[in-house]
């Protein structure tokens, strides 16, 4: 397990507004760190609302918690379209990683937005 969650994609937030689902990530790309809004399935705002509703340490209403993707994951074999990731949570000077469902489409966007160098490819999904 890593000691830092250096260049790793946090989760922010996952939204539904008039039925369109989406999910809110902090990345870093050439040095600049971003927010970026994109679509996601209706399956996986379940998902990621039961991540950022984990709560594994005792202070909860201390410190607000924060969310990475490790980017190592399994397949779930009794479920062809989900998978299994790494989720680093941290809250303080406490993290430790925890497995999460998630869809291998989930999965890959945020592999796909890890491997990008700049963010021309990217630019309508960024949120100020």
């Amino acid at each position: 397990m890593r000691d830092t969650n250096e260049n790793m994609i946090e989760l922010i937030d996952v939204s539904k507004t008039d039925n369109i689902y989406s999910s809110l990530i902090r990345h870093r790309i050439s040095g600049e760190e971003i927010k970026l809004r994109f679509g996601i399935e209706q399956m996986d705002y379940g998902h990621l609302k039961r991540i950022l509703e984990f709560r594994p340490f005792e202070n909860t209403g201390v410190s607000p918690y924060r969310y990475y993707f490790a980017l190592s994951y399994r397949k779930d074999m009794e479920n062809n379209d989900l998978a299994y990731i790494d989720v680093r949570v941290e809250q303080l000077n406490r993290h430790k990683q925890y497995e999460f469902k998630v869809s291998k489409k989930y999965i890959s966007n945020i592999l796909w937005f890890n491997s990008l160098t700049d963010k021309k490819q990217i630019e309508k999904m960024i949120e100020i």
